[in-house]
């Protein structure tokens, strides 16, 4: 009799064991369709957070095809504002620009601090590529800059303008914690109508950007 009543209260426990680790396990896999068992996960597993998340970080950025030799890689900074519906997918909206000097004036450029000063907007979506809180992403979208030439006239070849460009570039974005992100991405952003240097829109002829970021999702 006592074994039979041990033997009830072993199954009572592993009974309750299991439906609570049921709550830690019901959490639908990245990209799972939460149909079979096999789809299911630990919630601490999910991977990337989902919801609202900002970030704020600098960089370098320079330039390359005909405008390498001319223009000094210089520093970049910006800052992202962007909403996760998905633990794969975001969308943002981002503000970044940078500094610059043109190599053919000398160390110093033409002008006391940058000779050229880029600031933009761009809207992008990212879409992550493995189900890690350490997540790789791919990144694209298009944006508005404008430049603003100092310490040079018009016939120089360089003048203000604005114009649009195609950001295309991976990242690498880590959660820390329950609140802390950080991430790191380099992207290469093609011109269209772009008029500030005496060069041709061409995709060669673009500018590359390198920035880390830290932040928080929410």
């Amino acid at each position: 009799m006592k074994s039979v009543i041990r033997l009830g209260l072993c199954a009572a426990a592993l009974w309750g064991g299991a439906a609570l680790a049921g709550d830690e396990w019901n959490q639908p896999a990245y990209g799972g369709s939460g149909v079979d068992d096999q789809s299911y996960m630990p919630a601490k597993e999910t991977g990337s957070d989902k919801g609202l998340y900002v970030l704020l970080g600098g960089g370098t950025e320079g330039y390359t095809g005909d405008l390498a030799p001319d223009l000094n890689a210089g520093f970049a900074y910006g800052a992202t504002i962007g909403y996760k519906p998905t633990r794969g997918l975001g969308l943002e909206l981002g503000y970044n620009g940078g500094l610059t000097d043109i190599d053919t004036f000398g160390p110093g450029g033409a002008a006391d601090g940058a000779d050229i000063i880029r600031n933009g907007g761009q809207a992008a979506i990212t879409v992550g590529l493995v189900p890690t809180r350490l997540q790789p992403y791919l990144m694209g979208g298009i944006g508005i800059e404008n430049h603003n030439v100092r310490g040079l006239s018009p016939l120089a070849g360089y003048q203000d303008d604005t114009s649009g460009y195609v950001p295309a570039g991976v990242g690498l974005r880590y959660n820390i914690g329950t609140l802390l992100t950080a991430d790191a991405r380099v992207s290469y952003n093609i011109p269209f109508d772009q008029d500030f240097a005496p060069i041709s829109n061409d995709i060669w002829n673009g500018r590359y950007q390198a920035l880390l970021q830290l932040g928080g999702t929410y």
